[in-house]
């Protein structure tokens, strides 16, 4: 079989002019504090000004979507990042904020065409959660792309 070679184009990552907003939930806040921080500086670097970037918090997962919602409603955002942490505890709780924080937030998306980045770890214990803060990093980036995709289409 013969395989298809692909080449993607080089992605520009300039988030010049963007209007970027922040949830993140306090829940598990050393966690989330370390990755509001992390996306915070990484959105500076691809070049979105300070005065540009809203940060807002919930008490938790599961709220982030209410306020993504709400802030669509009354404000501009190119793109918003959703941040949060949800780890596993005796009962299935865990399970039912991640799914509902996921599906919500993919709703407020598809319903208002503005991209939602899911940066919700949903870990076993503290330690895998700690392994996955760089995911703070790593969602100011996809934000960053899929404002830009969305914008020029």
């Amino acid at each position: 079989m013969e395989q298809i070679q692909m080449t993607l184009p080089p992605v520009n990552l300039d988030g010049t002019g963007l209007h970027v907003g922040i949830i993140v939930a306090r829940y598990n806040w050393e966690i989330t504090g370390h990755m509001l921080s992390l996306a915070h500086e990484e959105l500076l670097l691809l070049g979105v000004e300070s005065h540009r970037i809203q940060i807002y918090s919930v008490p938790g997962a599961y709220e982030l979507p209410l306020l993504a919602q709400a802030l669509l409603k009354k404000e501009h955002f190119d793109v918003l990042l959703c941040l949060g942490c949800v780890m596993k505890g005796a009962t299935r709780h865990d399970v039912i904020i991640g799914d509902a924080a996921g599906q919500g937030l993919q709703r407020v998306a598809l319903d208002t065409g503005i991209p939602l980045i899911f940066g919700v770890i949903c870990a076993e214990n503290q330690q895998q959660a700690e392994e996955r803060i760089q995911r703070g990093q790593e969602c100011a980036r996809t934000a960053i792309e899929m404002a830009l995709l969305l914008q020029n289409r």
